[in-house]
């Protein structure tokens, strides 16, 4: 008996096999290459194309797009143009070719401090939504702050908190390990911060330690520190 295979199948298994991709290479602020993205056509189906975007298959017709940044702009016999990230690329069958974007830079914010009449970078943020006043301390682990302080924040840290101990300048003291929902910072905001709570009146202004710091670039000109968040 003979088995008669259409056509249109035949180009989707040799589409299949000779596939064609289209890698999309990312840069950071500094030129640094990240992850490619992959675009791969395995196959045209009449008047759409089978594409494969990350490993996720997709089925687009001409004009369609998807959240991903792909949209077929026309398909050939041998070959469907797409816009990739509103960059136009032709996706040949049967060619395996790489294509290297532009590099993209990533966005970010950044909060200049000022140096006080101390020498100290103070400033001032929140705390879940509550206005903290900081002073930046490179030396403490985390974000640190004094019973009446957490207090008046809301943080019910005796019931929540987590016992440990740390050490002060009048020595070894009792304190509660706690997660801070939100902490932000002019528009730098970063979520579920580690913070300890210390029995007593030390520290007098919240330290803003390393829980938060260690998640930004710093650098210091002059008399200013700068803090940067790449998104």
């Amino acid at each position: 008996m003979k088995i008669v295979v259409p056509r249109w199948w035949l180009r989707v298994i040799v589409v299949g096999m000779l596939s064609t991709f289209s890698m999309l290479c990312v840069a950071d602020s500094k030129g640094d290459i990240k992850l490619p993205r992959q675009v791969v056509l395995q196959g045209i189906l009449g008047s759409k194309a089978l594409l494969l975007v990350d490993g996720k298959r997709i089925m687009l017709a001409v004009g369609q797009a998807k959240k991903s940044g792909i949209r077929v702009l026309r398909i050939a016999p041998e070959h469907v143009e797409v816009s990739i990230d509103g960059l136009p690329r032709r996706l040949r069958l049967g060619d395996s070719n790489a294509v290297t974007t532009p590099f993209k830079t990533r966005k970010f914010v950044m909060v200049t401090i000022p140096r006080d009449k101390h020498g100290m970078y103070s400033t001032v943020g929140s705390i879940n939504g509550l206005p903290v006043g900081f002073l930046v301390d490179t030396g403490a682990t985390t974000i640190a702050m004094n019973a009446q302080q957490a207090t008046r924040l809301g943080i019910d840290f005796r019931v929540i908190g987590e016992p440990t101990f740390v050490g002060t300048a009048s020595g070894v003291t009792k304190a509660y390990r706690v997660t801070l929902k939100v902490v932000s910072v002019g528009d730098i905001t970063l979520r579920n911060i580690v913070a300890v709570v210390i029995d007593g009146g030390f520290p007098v202004q919240v330290l803003l330690g390393m829980s938060f710091l260690s998640q930004l670039e710093m650098r210091h000109e002059g008399e200013l520190l700068r803090l940067k968040k790449t998104n």
